[in-house]
């Protein structure tokens, strides 16, 4: 099973998937599932719904969701190789290993014995901006998906359980100011070195603690963008940051605004724009089929980062976390998958599926 798994994320890292570039791994997945006896495929867009030709609707049905999509790997590269028991490559972590633990169940673990009837969705787009992400189509054309009774979504967790989601919002702050002659900088108003104080206040802002149904989350500031100036010998008139503010569970879009406006009242020259944002999941744990996985002696966590337990849960659905991905790897220039916590995900998985 060990080289089966690993013969699977080999697979998927060796087909590049950035996001809005899904297809040829799409295509390439959808071809390798048709060739299998038993499953049937629904092709929407670059996302794949996959169930079994001869379902037992008498069974409890489970959903498996995986992204396709990838971050940008770093400017020198990331080459796919393997190392030992470390997997490298862009999207290791997150989350083509859990992809290739819901290739390996696909097409090894024996359904027809199991109490669950399973559906599998691999989907483009999560990377991206929130309306753009594929389970929004899956969900319009086929709701089959939103009709079972528990969803796994194989995000990085390390092989723990991790319920409930941060919410996510991009906001761009915008300095503004005159432009003048470097030489001059006194006939202008820098807006760059205005946001100063700012960036140095986010740069110490400490992450806030926040307990929920026992579980601790964090609420985060953090710039990831920025950019200013027209020319060299020119004082830069406006000054634009992106900041990416993670949120706890139960806290909305007005939160957002209000810690914005706490931030920003002493900066007169200065305006926000929330460009993208998604609620977080909510943490909860009464699902008897969630309950069922929990008691099998699994560790339970809160999920530090927004996934699409949020979105499942928005459509009533519940929805956890659980993949052999390692949270503090993704998006890392080095990024990898350990192997060992591959074939640790499918055995724990196999176990609950085969208790039925």
């Amino acid at each position: 099973m060990r080289d089966r798994l690993l013969e699977a994320l080999l697979f998927f890292l060796e087909r590049p998937s950035v996001t809005g570039r899904e297809k040829q791994l799409c295509d390439d997945l959808e071809r390798r599932i048709s060739a299998s006896r038993g499953w049937e495929t629904q092709r929407i867009a670059n996302n794949l719904v996959v169930r079994r030709t001869d379902q037992d609707f008498s069974q409890k049905r489970i959903v498996f969701a995986g992204h396709l999509d990838t971050v940008p790997e770093p400017a020198r590269g990331l080459p796919v190789r393997v190392e030992g028991e470390k997997v490298y490559g862009r999207g290791a972590s997150d989350m083509k290993a859990g992809d290739a633990v819901m290739l390996a169940l696909l097409e090894n673990f024996r359904w027809e014995e199991s109490g669950f009837e399973p559906i599998f969705v691999f989907y483009e787009r999560e990377e991206g901006d929130y309306a753009e992400n594929g389970l929004q189509k899956v969900f319009g054309r086929c709701p089959q998906v939103l009709e079972a009774g528990l969803a796994l979504v194989l995000e990085p967790t390390a092989g723990a359980l991790e319920v409930g989601c941060v919410g996510t919002a991009q906001v761009e702050v915008t300095f503004r100011g005159r432009a003048a002659h470097a030489a001059r900088p006194w006939l202008g108003k820098n807006a760059l070195t205005a946001a100063g104080e700012f960036l140095a206040r986010l740069h110490e802002f400490p992450a806030e603690a926040v307990e929920i149904g026992g579980l601790t989350f964090y609420e985060v500031l953090t710039p990831t963008m920025a950019r200013s100036g027209v020319a060299k010998n020119v004082v830069p008139d406006e000054f634009w940051i992106n900041v990416n503010h993670r949120f706890v569970p139960g806290r909305g879009i007005e939160h957002v605004r209000s810690v914005f406006e706490g931030l920003l009242e002493n900066y007169p020259d200065t305006s926000y724009e929330i460009s993208d944002f998604a609620a977080g999941g909510p943490v909860d744990m009464e699902n008897p089929l969630l309950q069922k996985f929990i008691s099998s002696g699994i560790e339970v966590g809160a999920k530090q980062g927004w996934t699409d337990v949020a979105r499942f849960a928005q459509r009533g659905l519940a929805a956890a976390n659980f993949g052999p991905g390692l949270p503090e790897q993704c998006h890392q220039d080095l990024e990898h998958a350990d192997i060992p916590l591959l074939e640790t995900c499918y055995r724990r998985l196999e176990k609950f599926l085969a208790a039925g």
